[in-house]
């Protein structure tokens, strides 16, 4: 991991974005209906590289299209024709400003799947083709429970930059990876940090482990998880989901989806759209036969895929702890909730 630590200030701070805007093909959060999503911008006053964790959408979309043309075909006499879709909009050199790194770290977790049996060339090419800037949280929100899990929060290497606030006004830029250590190089800010930047960013990081109010022990969850798979508290816990597929659709890890077929005349295209193992007909199949018809089934794989099978699988698991399907279902449900109560019937 880089060492390449830059020091300045707000106003210093301010500059950088805005030298990188001004450079690059960037996004950032930009704020409509009181929620943020990333959007490409312009200048710096129509976005906030700083906002909220809670009303901040994941970034999943700039890699994984919440709907995507994969393919086009064209039938005549002599049969069907299939061709390329248009050129990728998202797969330009880029910079994404404003990333929480629970969000960041959904991305690592995506490679495993998208490094799997079967290369998906065009979310290599976004992630190929993007820096990413984070900023640490201050404080954990609400429904925050990243430091719980399996992955080292304080030394993550999932973005390329990391902005953390500091004592006095002080702001420290640090390079984590080749490609953020050649955008902080590239810009204006060059002041190097002072001998005990290190040893304050760690003092920041343990007031920032401090804040939380939800913590597990995730290597014990885990561990019971996987006895559980007949508990009957699965049915208590999914009792109120009302199956609308929030959770998934928000969640920077969840990657299921479905292929659609749409045609007009002689002329169609194939796409590639979000679904959702909570979804009652995502296992349905052609003969009829559906092994999760009823809710408890489908929470138990959610919750098992999550904390369980992915783990087996690529030796991460499938949850980063960011909170926001807890924030964004309609009846309250929270996976932290769900796996917690499942197992502590071991106890």
């Amino acid at each position: 991991m880089s060492v390449f630590i830059v020091e300045t200030d707000k106003a210093g701070l301010q500059k950088f974005y805005e030298e990188i805007i001004g450079k690059f093909e960037t996004y950032a959060p930009v704020e409509k209906f009181d929620k943020y999503d990333y959007k490409k911008v312009s200048n710096l006053s129509e976005c906030n590289p700083d906002s909220p964790i809670e009303t901040t959408m994941s970034l999943k979309p700039l890699f994984f299209p919440k709907t995507a043309k994969i393919m086009k075909f064209q039938e005549d006499s002599s049969g069907t024709t299939l061709s390329e879709t248009d050129e990728d909009p998202l797969a330009g050199s880029r910079v994404i400003l404003g990333v929480k790194h629970c969000d960041a770290r959904g991305l690592q977790v995506l490679d495993q799947v998208y490094n799997w049996d079967y290369i998906d060339t065009d979310y290599q090419k976004r992630r190929i083709n993007t820096v990413i800037v984070s900023t640490r949280c201050d404080k954990a929100g609400n429904q925050c429970f990243c430091t719980s899990l399996d992955y080292d929060v304080e030394n993550s290497d999932a973005h390329d930059v990391r902005i953390v606030n500091g004592l006095d006004g002080k702001i420290y830029i640090q390079g984590v990876t080749e490609k953020g250590e050649k955008l902080i190089k590239s810009s204006s800010i060059q002041q190097p940090a002072s001998d005990g930047a290190k040893d304050e960013l760690s003092k920041h990081y343990k007031a920032f482990d401090a804040s939380f109010r939800l913590k597990m022990n995730y290597t014990e969850v885990n561990a019971k998880l996987q006895k559980l798979f007949d508990s009957p508290e699965f049915e208590t816990v999914s009792s109120n989901c009302i199956s609308c597929n929030t959770c998934a659709f928000i969640c920077p890890t969840c990657h299921c989806f479905k292929i659609s077929d749409e045609k007009i005349k002689d002329t169609g295209v194939r796409y590639k759209s979000y679904d959702s193992c909570n979804n009652g007909y995502f296992t349905l199949m052609a003969g009829g036969h559906n092994p999760r018809p009823v809710k408890y089934r489908r929470w138990r794989q959610r919750s098992l895929h999550k904390f369980v099978y992915y783990k087996e699988r690529f030796g991460m698991n499938l949850c980063v702890g960011c909170g926001h399907c807890a924030i964004s279902c309609p009846v309250n449900i929270s996976i932290f909730d769900v796996v917690n109560q499942v197992s502590k019937i071991m106890q």
